[in-house]
């Protein structure tokens, strides 16, 4: 009963996880088109980590786990992190950045379905020049000096999130030039294709990054809060 307890859990954790993402943005690859849905996620997963949590064992008295429970809340200590203002202004320029890449690779995808070499390849040296030139304007970005310890630790790291996912869909579409030039064979092919998977993914990890970041500074994500605001 404790390893069905556990396994509830972790699966209503990731469920929880996955239910922030949609909530911020639907992701097509699950065929969730609302964020609303995002939000049932998420309140479905606490119902499951109540339900899963009840089959563990209790704590049992006098343990190490009770006794931090038990101990006095400390003061909160002094913010060590970035103002709001300037999360929203660093936040909001990775989003146009990656934007800036993610929208030309969104038009070279339609263009590659049309199953003709010609139409397709300006769409994606166009989109790779607009994820060159993304890229390394994201790499300007710069972590406010206000930023210090594990908050400035998390910004940086989320700042090298957001930047490898663009480089890495930069690098596949200038593969993709060539294999619209003719160079088919299966190793450009499949690394092209794993470039833009890892680049999507971290295209995810990118928000959790952020908003990871914003938390460690015990500030406000502006996208999550507006996601929540529009699916109530």
């Amino acid at each position: 009963m404790e390893t069905l307890g556990g396994i509830i859990v972790f699966a209503a954790l990731a469920c929880f996880a996955l239910g922030i993402v949609n909530l911020i943005k639907p992701q097509a690859w699950m065929k969730i088109k609302k964020r609303r849905y995002g939000l049932l996620m998420m309140v479905g997963s606490f119902f499951a980590i109540g339900w899963g949590g009840s089959m563990l064992p209790p704590v049992p008295e006098g343990s190490s786990v009770q006794a931090a429970v038990d101990q006095p809340v400390p003061k909160t200590p002094v913010r060590d992190g970035v103002s709001q203002e300037e999360f929203d202004v660093i936040w909001t320029n990775v989003k146009n950045h990656m934007a800036r890449c993610d929208d030309p690779l969104t038009a070279a995808g339609t263009a590659l379905e049309s199953g003709d070499v010609y139409t397709a390849y300006g769409p994606t040296k166009s989109a790779a020049e607009a994820c060159e030139a993304a890229w390394l304007d994201m790499g300007k970005i710069r972590v406010p000096k206000s930023a210090k310890g594990d908050a400035k630790t998390a910004l940086k790291d989320a700042l090298d999130t957001c930047n490898t996912a663009i480089y890495l869909k930069r690098e596949a579409l200038k593969q993709l030039q060539t294999v619209l030039d003719g160079d088919v064979r299966p190793s450009v092919m499949e690394d092209t294709k794993d470039k833009l998977e890892r680049g999507g993914g971290l295209s995810t990890k990118c928000t959790f990054d952020f908003l990871a970041a914003a938390t460690q500074s015990r500030l406000i994500m502006p996208e999550l809060q507006e996601a929540f605001d529009q699916a109530k």
